[in-house]
């Protein structure tokens, strides 16, 4: 109960503290130029060259803090869905990332990826105007066990 009690205070603090994150957009309409701040890309969640960052109108976001990590990053480029998949597939094992499931379409991707409590789910699609779109996704799943 404690420990649900704890998570709940947390959960309430970082909606208290995230609209102060979100200060502003420069002329360009750049976050970070703005506000200071860009979303942290995780060390262990490989992205692919020629993908990039979507960080525009606050878009890609993401909180660590000690073992609890949060985030929603949006990437987009020119490689082919399937480019992308395989690459995922070969490198988020290498950070101790294993593969849960998968679904596939002609122009979409969807990858579940599990270590320990962390769930990430790595979707890719192409949007009606050609642009390969990657959207990851970091949650903790479940509540610990109490000791």
């Amino acid at each position: 109960m404690r420990i649900r009690s704890i998570q709940r205070a947390f959960a309430v603090l970082v909606l208290a503290v995230a609209p102060s994150a979100c200060a502003g957009l420069d002329q360009d309409g750049s976050a970070e130029a703005a506000s200071g701040q860009t979303p942290i890309q995780f060390s262990d969640i490989p992205v692919p060259d020629g993908m990039k960052l979507q960080q525009d109108l606050h878009q890609s976001h993401s909180f660590e803090l000690g073992q609890f990590r949060v985030a929603d990053l949006h990437y987009f480029g020119n490689l082919k869905v399937a480019e992308i998949s395989d690459y995922l597939k070969a490198r988020m094992p290498q950070h101790g990332w294993s593969l849960e499931a998968e679904s596939a379409e002609p122009e979409a991707r969807k990858l579940f990826f599990v270590r320990g409590r962390q769930k990430a789910t790595c979707a890719i699609r192409v949007d009606d105007i050609g642009v390969t779109r990657m959207h990851v996704e970091v949650r903790v799943q479940g509540e610990p066990e109490a000791d």
